[in-house]
């Protein structure tokens, strides 16, 4: 019973990490990178791969800014294995970058079955060139 519990919320999940080739980028440039899929502690069901690019200001909670991709997989991920999936996508022309208090996030989630979910978060730096 614990162990289905470990495997439904927190340590027992498998973890997302979406790395990028860099971080830094300018309006309408094409960001790339990889999502890193790492298996729990048991096998599990990955119904889907989503990621999001989000708009933060300082002392709010983060917005959608537009979807960036959902993978659909129905795969089985199993313990302690390791997946890679390429990513790119090519960020707006047009950003709101004279607020220095704004941030941009790109937030992955991992969905599985029961849909149980992981996330990643990874900021993203946007400059004028």
């Amino acid at each position: 019973m614990l162990a289905k519990l470990f495997n439904w919320f927190g340590p027992g999940l498998p973890k997302v990490d979406l790395v990028l080739s860099k971080t830094e980028y300018a309006p309408g440039e094409k960001v790339t990178g990889s999502f890193h899929l790492i298996g729990g502690l048991n096998q599990q069901i990955i119904q889907r791969l989503e990621c999001d690019l989000m708009k933060k200001r300082a002392g709010e909670k983060p917005s959608l800014l537009q979807p960036v991709t959902t993978v659909l997989m129905n795969r089985e991920l199993d313990p302690k294995e390791e997946s890679e999936y390429p990513f790119h996508f090519v960020l707006p022309e047009v950003l709101d970058l004279d607020d220095s208090e704004t941030t941009y996030l790109l937030q992955t989630t991992l969905v599985l079955m029961n849909d149980a979910k992981t996330s990643d978060t990874d900021e993203i730096h946007i400059v004028i060139r």
